[in-house]
């Protein structure tokens, strides 16, 4: 039984000793977004950042008199605008906060990219989770400086 005890307690000294701890600067790509289902103007919005570049998007549902467009902007560095999410924080998020775009509220959401791989977590429109509501917030002033993709 003590050699039990003992096998369990150095496999998992080993295990949490291996395990990475992963760093903002592992980030690759952020993606914020909002869409709404009841809608009839540009229902779907994104915002990308990747490659020190931020691209919006903006995608109608049902109006066939709208298309699709997609502007972007050079950001100065990717590393502090990453920084300042917390990525163990976020991952401990559920993948779906709420009610998302119940009674046509909206949704929004973030996917963060690592070289681990992605998660996406998705609430309802403006109510963003206390562990990244202040990272949202720059998200927003970074999508609203690219105007209206008008070209």
């Amino acid at each position: 039984m003590k050699l039990i005890s003992l096998t369990f307690v150095l496999i998992s000294v080993l295990v949490s000793n291996c395990q990475e701890e992963v760093q903002s600067s592992d980030i690759q790509k952020i993606t914020f977004g909002t869409s709404f289902g009841a809608c009839a103007g540009y229902c779907i919005q994104t915002l990308e950042l990747i490659d020190g570049k931020a691209v919006k998007t903006v995608i109608p549902r049902v109006n066939p008199n709208l298309e699709e467009k997609s502007c972007e902007k050079p950001i100065d560095s990717f590393v502090p605008i990453s920084s300042m999410v917390d990525l163990e924080s976020f991952a401990k998020l559920e993948e779906t906060i709420g009610c998302p775009d119940c009674a046509d509220g909206g949704a929004e959401w973030i996917e963060i990219t690592t070289s681990e791989g992605s998660k996406k977590v998705t609430y309802e429109f403006g109510e963003a989770p206390s562990a990244i509501k202040s990272f949202i917030k720059d998200l927003r002033k970074l999508y609203e400086e690219l105007g209206e993709c008008d070209g």
